[in-house]
Formats: structure tokens, C-alpha cells, sequence
């Protein structure tokens, strides 16, 4: 789906019309959206059945996590935080799976996005004097209440209730993130205060012995037998980016056509006719906004909260007549 989808937004023979290009983007974040989940599936299924493949090389951790924490730095910068990325050289290579931790550090940083509202987002790498290498991911969010800690890094336990940039997910990018550091032969811990934020802390050993012989990567790289399920970076930022307000994108779209509605049926156009529209989802908000604006007044609100503050301000129509 993808390669059609990217063909088509980059043909400069035939440029799509906006309205087309529109509805071709919204396909093609979606598209990326299902398949990063796709992917984390498969690399459970392939953990539970013994077949993971992993290839641990001797890597710059300090150098490879600050490239990885920059690529968040602009949509962290725009949603009014600041990234603080504290990771000076260490003594000696670190040898690990560099598509598991790419995976491990991207989680932990969407993680910190989506529930830190303002304040700071900290990257910190420090080895430790018992021949560790320790990464913590600390933010000034939310934080995660004593009861939820324990079954934080089980699959699919989300935590509700909290103040969010989004309820979206599935509950399974921190249980992915405890398995591929368990790889690594690390541990991962939290901490957590409710309202001062949270601590994600990641120890892993200097040296080989902890790895298996045959899969340790140097001169010569071996090569994976299984097709990756590594995903771009700029995935995780585009669906991160998707969390700010519209004014805050990166790139904020205007449309010259709006949608119209490809039914059997034609809503009546009425300038008097509101409709309150709710969704958790920033691109379904906009996409169903687009083909129901031509015809009635939309308001779109992100949640139960939001719409309920709506409702009491403004009562919207029960139904169109």
C-alpha cells in the first residue's frame, strides 16, 4: 500500500489535486500507523516462538541515542517543551542490537511526548561504576500512579484516566520495550511521581559475555534471515506530530476544495444545523470535519471532557432535518 500511495503524493508529472493529495496523506499516515503495529506484533510473535533475530555490534551508544532523542526535537520544541539530551562519550563501545534499541529509545521518547503537557523531556547516558551503561529517559508529565507501576510493561495494560496528548494505543509499546532490553541482557525500571512525572532507567553491560557467541557482530556483519521489522524514525515523529493542535504541526495543510460525501444520500446544507463531533484520533477529526463542514456547522473535540464543556456552552443539534 505504501509504494502506490508514495508514488502517487511524489508524481510531479501529475500533480493530484489538493483535495485528492489530502485524502491520499491521511491514507498514507494510517498506512504506517498499521504498519508499526503490524511489526510490534510480529516481533512478539517472533520473541514467544524463540526466533527473534538479533545482531549485537559494538556502537557508539552515546553518539547513536543522541541522534535518535534529535529527531523528536522539533515537535517536542514546537509543543512549547524543551529536550534535554545529556549523553557524553563513553569509555568503550556498547554492544547491542542497534534496530532493537532504535525501537527502545524511539517507544520511550513517544512515550514521555504523549504524556508531558509541559516542562522538560531529559535523555541522560552515563556509565556506572559497576561496568554498566545506564540510559534514563526522565519527563515532567503526569505521571503514573503506585497501583499501575507493576503491570506497566504488560501487554496491552493501558493506564486510563490520565491527562494525555492522546488516548489512542494499543498497550503494547513498553511491554515490546521490556522484551528488547531483556535481549540486550538489560533491565529496565520506572518511577514515578503523580503530577512531577516519570523515570524510564535502562542498565546494560559492558563487554560480550552476557551475548550469545554467534550472533555478536565486528568486522564482518551478519547478515538477518528474517525481514526486518524496523520502521523509520521519522514514523514515530509523524505520529507524534499528529498530537499537536493543527497549528502546531509541522506542516499544516490548507485544502482549496472540501470533500463531498460519496453516498447514496445528501446531507441538507443548513447554516443552522451544528454538529459536535468527537474523536481521538487528530486525522479522523479533520477527514470526517473536511466532508461535513460543506454541508453543516462542525465543531471537533478530542474527548468525552472536551465535549461535554462544548455541550453545556452550546447544545448541538440531536439530528438534521
Amino acid at each position: 500500500m505504501l509504494a502506490p500511495l508514495q508514488d502517487a503524493l511524489s508524481d510531479r508529472t501529475h500533480p493530484l489535486a489538493p483535495p485528492q493529495r489530502e485524502r491520499l496523506e491521511l491514507a498514507q499516515r494510517n498506512t504506517n500507523r498499521l504498519l508499526k503495529l503490524v511489526n510490534t506484533l510480529l516481533d512478539f510473535s517472533r520473541i514467544e516462538a524463540g526466533r527473534m533475530e538479533a545482531v549485537y555490534e559494538p556502537t557508539d551508544l552515546a553518539m547513536f541515542t543522541t541522534e535518535l532523542a534529535s529527531v523528536f526535537r522539533s515537535a517536542i520544541e514546537r509543543a512549547g517543551l524543551r529536550l534535554i539530551v545529556d549523553c557524553p562519550p563513553l569509555s568503550e563501545p556498547v554492544y547491542v542490537d542497534r534496530e532493537m534499541w532504535e525501537k527502545i529509545v524511539l517507544n520511550l521518547l513517544s512515550n514521555a511526548f504523549k504524556f508531558t503537557l509541559e516542562g522538560e523531556i531529559t535523555v541522560r547516558l552515563h556509565p556506572t561504576d559497576g561496568n554498566r551503561a545506564i540510559l534514563q529517559i526522565q519527563d515532567t508529565g503526569t505521571g503514573i500512579a503506585p497501583e499501575h507501576l507493576p503491570h506497566l510493561f504488560e501487554r496491552f495494560y493501558q493506564v486510563r484516566g490520565t491527562q494525555a496528548r492522546t488516548h489512542e494505543g494499543s498497550g503494547i509499546g513498553l511491554a515490546l520495550v521490556h522484551e528488547l532490553v531483556q535481549l540486550q541482557g538489560g533491565t529496565i525500571d520506572v518511577s514515578s511521581t503523580v503530577g512531577q512525572g516519570t523515570c524510564f532507567t535502562i542498565a546494560l553491560p559492558f563487554g560480550t559475555e552476557h551475548l550469545p557467541s554467534d550472533l555478536l557482530g565486528d568486522r564482518v556483519q551478519p547478515t538477518r534471515i528474517l525481514a526486518s521489522t524496523a520502521i523509520s524514525a521519522a514514523s514515530y515523529v509523524e505520529e507524534v506530530d499528529r498530537w499537536l493542535p493543527p497549528e502546531q504541526h509541522q506542516e499544516i495543510k490548507k485544502v482549496e476544495e472540501q470533500f463531498t460525501l460519496n453516498t447514496d444520500y445528501s446531507l441538507p446544507t443548513s447554516t443552522l444545523a451544528r454538529v459536535l463531533l468527537v474523536d481521538d484520533n487528530a486525522d479522523m477529526r479533520e477527514y470526517l470535519t473536511r466532508i461535513l463542514s460543506k454541508h453543516v456547522q462542525v465543531e471537533a473535540v478530542a474527548d468525552g471532557a472536551a465535549a461535554l464543556a462544548v455541550i453545556r456552552e452550546r447544545v448541538p443539534q440531536s439530528r438534521l432535518e
